[in-house]
């Protein structure tokens, strides 16, 4: 009989947790207006969701550039039935198939934008590694650019209530600003495991903002690995970070 003793190392990344989303009232915000994506022509949102409530419009993450309801910075929603909507300036949007959305286990969904590109360019959708846009008109942002925030970046709601609340469970949401990761899509899904974003053998650029949403996290803080935008849970409790 062989006896192994020895300490357990740690990996340099791991994931292991997530935030999970009631749907009636539970969201995260920053504490102060997110502008990192102000005047900029290009950009990437990358997330893993895994909603449980198919009814409705359940928005995923919201940045205001007024008080109004539905004015978006930008904004990600999936409507039941109907399309994956990620609007910038509420009028600029690009769709995609719902149908490629699994309710009730994990999805990666990656939008980008670049305006520089011709028209049909502009935007894309791509969820599980693969392209999905169904539609987009990307070319209406005034100048080309993505307008000025006003408010608190918002995860699991819309700041002024429309739609409703996210059901389910919100992992590693990652932000680039001023650039178009499309061509990184595969690496980014990388075959339905969540890599290491600030790897640069993995992406070149490191994410703006990059919220772990659970690893390395301490209720009521969901860190910005990357930056200052933390975001604090709202109506939650530590047991809304789950394995």
């Amino acid at each position: 009989e062989t006896n192994l003793t020895g300490t357990a190392t740690t990996p340099s990344f791991s994931n292991t947790l997530s935030t999970r989303f009631d749907g009636i009232d539970d969201y995260c915000e920053t504490a102060s207006t997110y502008s990192a994506l102000d005047g900029v022509t290009k950009a990437t949102w990358s997330v893993w969701v895994n909603p449980t409530n198919t009814s409705g419009i359940r928005v995923v993450y919201h940045n205001p550039r007024n008080t109004t309801i539905q004015k978006s910075q930008f904004m990600l929603w999936l409507v039941s039935t109907n399309r994956i909507d990620f609007s910038i300036r509420e009028s600029a949007y690009i769709r995609g198939d719902i149908s490629s959305i699994t309710f009730g286990s994990w999805n990666h969904i990656m939008c980008c934008i670049d305006t520089t590109l011709s028209n049909v360019l502009m935007g894309k959708i791509f969820v599980n590694g693969a392209d999905v846009t169904t539609s987009q008109n990307v070319s209406s942002l005034p100048s080309g650019i993505i307008p000025n925030a006003a408010d608190s970046l918002y995860i699991g709601k819309e700041a002024q209530g429309y739609g409703s609340p996210f059901s389910g469970a919100i992992d590693e949401l990652a932000i680039w600003s001023g650039v178009d990761l499309r061509s990184d899509v595969s690496t980014i899904y990388n075959s339905g495991v969540p890599n290491n974003l600030n790897d640069s053998s993995i992406v070149a650029t490191a994410p703006t903002t990059y919220f772990r949403m659970g690893d390395g996290d301490t209720f009521p803080t969901l860190q910005d690995t990357n930056g200052s935008a933390d975001l604090t849970m709202t109506n939650m409790t530590s047991g809304n970070i789950i394995t």
